[in-house]
């Protein structure tokens, strides 16, 4: 928060500053998997503007949203909406500074939270070699950027897992998830076997022949399968893995579709899971499948 509050700027025609972090939803984890270090995270945040100009008396106050941080995008592939409270010129033109001016500090400042997680955190979950050299470390000139709970504390609070020993490696288990989506039955069963709706959500990371025995690969390999039984509309089979498993290693997921009447209930039952991955697993079925396809398609909202 304090690192946010430290932005500012000023033009001729007035100064502006965040004044407040409002909101600051998400999570992150830096794991090792066999010596190679897996990000994941996803941060919404909205900040609170205000300024003024040479002529104002009052503050003038905004808001900036920034919104779909993640792994997925680079610093530059992130949205950032500026909005002004208030209609008036004073108003406006503050608010062009906020846009031309305090809108890319806030992006720069996702470019170095982005390296402080893969530099620092990534430091420490690596393993030393017998010579006290990280795995998969590369030497670098570069410092660290500034510590994020400058950004806010809970930006700071990296989940950090240590390499998971043979013992825990071996157990599975199961994961039973149910959502709602307000579309038809088809519209949703659909989203698991048309090519270009998957394509769709998937922000064209999926490789996809949904046919009983085809294949399918989604974001670059990390997700893959095949599907083993297809009932329209009913139901949906897969053997399914995530690349971090150990090799030849495989869940089933089962998913069901219900009318309601309403809107569509989704079952999903997933056999097999290492026990390590379970919580990994359940929040990538609703950032990569679930709130994707109703962000994609408008299913979480709405009337049928």
């Amino acid at each position: 928060k304090q690192w946010y509050q430290r932005r500012v700027a000023i033009t001729a025609g007035g100064s502006v500053r965040i004044s407040e972090v409002t909101k600051c939803d998400g999570e992150a984890s830096v794991n090792n998997r066999k010596g190679k270090v897996i990000y994941f995270f996803e941060w919404n945040i909205e900040l609170k503007w205000c300024g003024k100009t040479a002529t104002s008396n009052d503050n003038i106050t905004g808001k900036i949203e920034i919104e779909n941080i993640s792994e997925e995008n680079s610093e530059d592939d992130v949205d950032i909406t500026t909005r002004q409270t208030k209609n008036g010129n004073e108003h406006t033109k503050l608010h062009q500074i906020v846009k031309s001016q305090l809108a890319p500090k806030c992006r720069a400042i996702i470019g170095d939270y982005i390296k402080y997680l893969q530099v620092t955190h990534g430091k420490q979950v690596v393993l030393p070699t017998k010579k006290g050299e990280g795995i998969n470390s590369q030497p670098s000139k570069s410092k660290a950027a500034p510590p994020m709970s400058s950004i806010k504390q809970k930006m700071s609070e990296t989940v950090i897992s240590s390499k998971p020993t043979e013992s825990v490696e071996n157990k599975r288990t199961d994961i039973n998830l149910n959502d709602g989506f307000l579309c038809r039955v088809d519209d949703l069963f659909h989203c698991f076997v048309n090519p270009d709706k998957m394509k769709a959500y998937f922000n064209g990371a999926a490789d996809v022949d949904p046919r009983e025995g085809g294949k399918f690969s989604m974001l670059g390999g990390m997700i893959s399968g095949t599907y083993l039984e297809i009932k329209p509309n009913e139901s949906i089979q897969w053997h399914w893995r995530f690349n971090d498993w150990p090799a030849n290693t495989y869940s089933t997921v089962t998913l069901k579709f219900k009318d309601t009447g309403t809107s569509t209930e989704l079952t999903l039952n997933q056999v097999g899971v290492p026990q390590y991955s379970v919580e990994q697993i359940k929040s990538g079925w609703y950032k990569y499948y679930f709130n994707a396809i109703k962000r994609t398609f408008g299913y979480g909202s709405g009337t049928l």
